[in-house]
């Protein structure tokens, strides 16, 4: 039941701060993409099944919620958690250059998808180019990766006390 518990209150947090106070953490429109720091931070402490499990809820919250092609968040976020969550072994997810370079790497992955979709389904783009580096897009990816390891001490810090108290 804390287990449940537990994911819960972490699907609420992050729905909560990427969808409603996304606008008001960001710097000239630029804002992080908690969903994914959410996912890397679960892979590495929970394993893959948890990670996938989130990463496809908290995928088709956002799907839910986009005007995009449907589906698309639900398989990258999902994709992301099934590798950072078989690296869990691999890496500690208490030093900041492992949380770095992972969650750039799934950033550089969710970017490489969303292009592959959108480049085999181009009318839902919109106004996105697939495969095209922007300024926006390399800062957005540079203000996550930057912002993860506070996500991450956060994150450590409830999970402590979570076990602690209950």
């Amino acid at each position: 039941m804390k287990r449940v518990l537990y994911f819960l209150f972490f699907y609420m947090f992050f729905c909560l701060l990427q969808f409603f106070f996304g606008k008001y953490l960001n710097i000239d429109g630029i804002f992080p993409n908690f969903i994914l720091i959410a996912i890397v931070y679960l892979g590495l402490s929970e394993g893959k099944m948890s990670a996938q499990l989130m990463g496809f809820l908290l995928g088709l919250t956002w799907d839910a919620f986009s005007t995009d092609v449907f589906g698309v968040r639900v398989i990258m976020f999902t994709v992301i958690g099934y590798f950072t969550g078989a690296l869990n072994k691999n890496f500690d997810k208490d030093q900041i250059f492992a949380q770095v370079i992972l969650v750039f790497a799934a950033c550089i992955v969710y970017w490489l998808g969303f292009s592959a979709i959108y480049f085999v389904i181009p009318e839902g783009a919109g106004s996105y180019s697939p495969f095209v580096v922007s300024l926006y897009g390399s800062l957005k990816i540079g203000f996550t990766v930057l912002i993860a390891p506070a996500v991450f001490f956060f994150m450590n810090a409830v999970s402590r006390i979570g076990k602690k108290h209950f």
